[in-house]
């Protein structure tokens, strides 16, 4: 954990300097390196398994030895889920009547439910294979408090289309300064228009007008299917970026374990099916019902492999989920020493685990890396490789983490008091 100094006007003890390590960096992108081995790791494939596997391995080399293997039950790709509600609703729109009305109801009720983070509705009917994690545990047996670092597992699968989309449209969001709007807003706008248009029908409505607007919805829903069904058979990418989380969940796992104080227990959760709503996350912190209690700490670290560095104040696809401000005051506090370099707060027009966390927790911070059109290097690219990874950053936002945990557990994260 950072060392402190005297408290200063920021506040909060202000840290020292970390020392830079070759040792730590080289070791960070030997990690990054391996997980890119396993290309195509996808939630519940052979890859993620294996994936789950070496992060086991490299928490034992770290001192670990209270460590488990969980399976979740996983969900298909992205891709096959959208192009399945938007095949849906074009079908729906091109019936028309009451029959229309309601495979289109189905499909945008079901769309909004699934991308929203709830329960498969209407995916059901795709196969989707268990995926894995893998959760370490060291520290005090009867603890007075905990801390929670995650990072996701498996990878993204590539989309040049809807990741430049969405590039599009954080960039113009950022130089807009307002939050930007995910990538499922489109087809959902689009589904409820289609919902406007097959209502209409299932009333009598059938001029030339209404039958062209039927028309025209359902020809673009099935363009969109088109380009989800390419979105869903997409190739692998090495996944370097996506890895570059678990590296630094390991670096800070092996820093706070070694001055862990001696009523803390620290747990450290590589989650799998992250790609594919969540599940682990949701698993991981379902199967802690006691990690809801105010003295529980998270650090989430997701692509932190190139670009600035950031901590997320919010994030969402549909719902935007707002962080609790108890640790990003401390963030806020630290980056302002300059002692770990740029950075600042940001908002993101994707998910990352951390939001499921923020909606339990007073205690949670989220760390990602963004290039400067509000995406992280490489997002759901197929040429996310291990050269472009900047292993410094990597160990700067695991110091970062550390840095603001050290700083909760000493009691900076109370309210300050004026006397």
């Amino acid at each position: 954990m950072c060392e402190s100094a005297v408290g200063g006007s920021l506040g909060v003890s202000e840290p020292a300097r970390p020392e830079k390590s070759l040792e730590r960096e080289i070791r960070a992108f030997h990690w990054v390196r391996l997980l890119s081995e396993l290309s195509g790791r996808f939630a519940g494939t052979d890859q993620e398994g294996e994936a789950a596997r070496r992060v086991e391995s490299w928490l034992r080399e770290l001192g670990f030895d209270e460590i488990e293997f969980h399976s979740v039950p996983s969900r298909p790709r992205p891709g096959w889920v959208w192009a399945m509600h938007l095949l849906l609703a074009a079908i729906g729109c091109a019936t028309g009547g009451a029959i229309g009305l309601v495979l289109v109801g189905a499909a945008a009720l079901s769309f909004r439910r699934e991308v929203a983070g709830g329960g498969p509705v209407l995916s059901r009917v795709f196969p989707a294979r268990d995926s894995q994690y893998v959760v370490a545990r060291v520290g005090s047996r009867r603890p007075r408090r905990r801390v929670v670092l995650t990072a996701p597992l498996d990878a993204a699968p590539a989309s040049a289309l809807f990741a430049g989309r969405l590039a599009e449209r954080s960039a113009a969001a950022r130089a807009g300064d307002r939050p930007p709007r995910g990538l499922a807003a489109p087809p959902m706008l689009l589904l409820d228009l289609a919902l406007v248009v097959a209502a209409a029908s299932a009333l009598g409505a059938e001029s030339l007008l209404a039958l062209g607007a039927r028309t025209v919805a359902a020809a673009v829903l099935a363009l969109g299917a088109l380009a989800s069904l390419r979105w869903a058979s997409a190739s692998a990418s090495a996944g370097a970026n996506d890895a570059s989380g678990v590296a630094a969940l390991l670096t800070a796992a092996e820093q706070l374990a070694a001055q862990l104080p001696p009523d803390v227990e620290l747990w450290c959760a590589a989650v799998g099916a992250e790609h594919t709503g969540s599940r682990g996350m949701h698993a991981l912190l379902e199967a802690h019902p006691e990690w809801r209690a105010d003295n529980v700490a998270f650090v989430n670290f997701a692509w932190v492999g190139a670009g600035a560095l950031h901590y997320l104040c919010s994030e969402g696809e549909l719902e935007r989920v707002h962080y609790p401000t108890s640790l990003l005051e401390l963030a806020r506090r630290i980056s302002a020493s300059g002692s770990y370099g740029a950075v600042s707060p940001a908002d993101v027009a994707f998910d990352t685990a951390g939001r499921l966390a923020a909606r339990l927790s007073p205690h949670v911070l989220s760390l990602v890396a963004l290039e400067p059109n509000g995406l992280p290097s490489g997002f759901r690219a197929r040429s996310d490789d291990p050269a472009p990874v900047d292993t410094e950053l990597v160990v700067r936002a695991a110091d970062f983490g550390c840095c603001v945990l050290s700083a909760y557990l000493r009691g900076d994260a109370e309210p300050l008091a004026y006397v």
